[in-house]
């Protein structure tokens, strides 16, 4: 089996990085016989850097725009249609809907652009994966239960390498030495945001002050959406009942938090929404217990050993520190750590395999393909915007970002534009205008000269065309010969109109 491996870039969105490497780390751990070929995908300079930093996690590394030509079986992650990869199987990847479990963190106009986006995922590809099994029932509300079994959990493990699990003691108290940090202590290894719920844990100490607790809290002291909130804890940071209790390190190198993690007693997780929460699942593979905030995600991870309490309820937090301090549970050693985490890692690279397995057997291109989908999602998202059901806004944002992709895709912007305006549905009449001029005028002169070269007859992958062939059939009853000949003078239309639109504009 090929997996291509999408590597996610964004500075503020560091867990979609990790994500992607911690799959490779994962496939990479298995044994030789069932290890897949791995190829990291890249789409900009700072996925390429990413690449090449972890370049022993890949056999191979190319740019996404080529993944049709690698062989691959399966390509992943796309968290939008943008991002998906033309002319091979490819999958979704859904985190989670906190845009509609907690609206008050996000503008309308962002709770729209995911809705669109996730839809997408959740109808076009022949696989759409989840974190949890919370975020795949909140789509089944949504868009209702497939048929044909393109929905999956998969619950993306920890994976710690070597040198990880040679840490000693010693590794651990002399990072504690140099932070200045406590000997005994609870952990909270997030970033300091308002869903995070940090406050939870300063209200808990403000009103237990006989609780016998220190806790050391890693991430940046900020959440630049909620100026207020970081005013606010600034504010209890300076109650001697809070401050004499807590450590806050701001943000720290990986190694530094792997030793604040390895000479934890437990780990505190007060957040209010997670997708799947990666500080938990580093806590357990390393052989910690903890407390965590009662939402249905913790309670799916569910650590060994968990106390749960209510995440708008201080007083319950104060409780559950005090059950789980009376009663800690024993840390695994760390060979017994490493044993469980490794038998952990194992099954869940199984589980991602088969998914990739399902999803290579059930593409269709000419359903399930990028371009196929992104037809689709143009017409549903026009027609929605016809009705009044969608903002002309949400729809043109939509469509512009579509846009941004397919610039580095102009034989399938043809193919897209074909079977669009050959199909004659309600977006037809502005397709040559809003998708393929508005792309082709933004899009550097060689991909221009590449579609106004393209020639549906001279294709390789003429499995993506049938769909656009079989739609003209149905339109104008023709044979299949008749529609083929019919889909080409389409495109020469639409060409014909680039070339009237943009010539002069290029020679001026």
């Amino acid at each position: 089996m090929q997996i291509g491996l999408r590597v996610l870039y964004s500075p503020g969105w560091l867990g979609g990085v990790n994500y992607v490497l911690n799959i490779a780390r994962m496939l990479r751990s298995l044994p030789a016989s069932e290890r897949p070929r791995v190829t990291f995908l890249t789409t900009a300079p700072e996925s390429e850097a990413i690449a090449a930093e972890n370049a022993d996690l890949a056999d191979a590394i190319a740019p996404l725009s080529a993944a049709a030509s690698l062989d691959l079986t399966f390509v992943y992650p796309a968290t939008q249609l943008p991002e998906a990869a033309y002319g091979v199987c490819w999958g979704g990847w859904i985190p989670d809907w906190q845009c509609r479990h907690r609206p008050e963190m996000f503008d309308e106009a962002e709770i729209q652009r995911r809705f669109l986006q996730y839809r997408s995922l959740a109808l076009g590809p022949a696989a759409c994966v989840f974190s949890s099994r919370q975020a795949l029932n909140d789509t089944v509300t949504l868009f209702g239960e497939p048929e044909d079994g393109r929905y999956s959990v998969f619950h993306f493990p920890a994976v710690f390498g070597p040198e990880t699990w040679e840490r000693t003691e010693s590794d651990a108290a002399a990072t504690r030495a140099r932070l200045g940090l406590p000997d005994r202590y609870l952990v909270v290894c997030n970033q300091f945001w308002k869903h995070k719920n940090h406050l939870a844990i300063f209200k808990a100490l403000a009103a237990r002050p006989d609780l016998d607790l220190k806790v050391v809290m890693t991430g940046a002291l900020q959440d630049t959406r909620w100026p207020d909130y970081t005013q606010e804890i600034r504010s209890l940071l300076d109650d001697p009942a809070v401050a004499e209790r807590v450590w806050v390190t701001g943000a720290v190198d990986r190694s530094d938090q792997i030793d604040i993690l390895l000479g934890a007693r437990g780990f505190i997780q007060p957040s209010r929404f997670e997708g799947w929460s990666t500080f938990v699942e580093e806590a357990r593979a390393l052989g910690l217990s903890g407390v965590l905030s009662n939402i249905p995600v913790h309670r799916e991870q569910s650590p060994p050993g968990a106390q749960f309490f209510d995440p708008d309820d201080p007083d319950a937090l104060a409780e559950a520190l005090e059950r789980f301090l009376a009663e800690t549970p024993p840390a695994l050693s760390r060979d017994e750590a490493r044993a469980a985490s490794d038998a952990l890692i194992a099954d869940r690279a199984r589980i991602f395999l088969e998914i990739a397995a399902g999803a290579a057997q059930r593409y269709e291109p000419q359903r399930h393909g990028a371009a196929a989908v992104a037809v689709q999602e143009i017409e549903r998202t026009w027609t929605q915007t016809l009705s009044g059901a969608l903002d002309r806004a949400d729809f043109d944002r939509f469509l512009a970002n579509l846009r941004l992709s397919l610039r580095d895709h102009p034989e399938d912007l043809a193919k897209i534009a074909g079977r669009i305006v050959a199909s004659n549905g309600t977006f037809a009449a502005e397709a040559q205008h809003l998708l393929v001029l508005a792309t082709l005028v933004k899009a550097p002169g060689p991909m221009r000269e590449r579609f106004l070269d393209y020639d549906p007859a001279a294709d390789q992958e003429t499995e993506t065309l049938i769909a656009a062939i079989r739609d003209t059939q149905r339109r104008t009853g023709s044979t299949t010969a008749q529609a083929a000949v019919e889909f080409s003078a389409v495109l020469f239309r639409i060409r014909d109109y680039v070339r009237r639109k943009l010539t002069p504009k290029a020679e001026a």
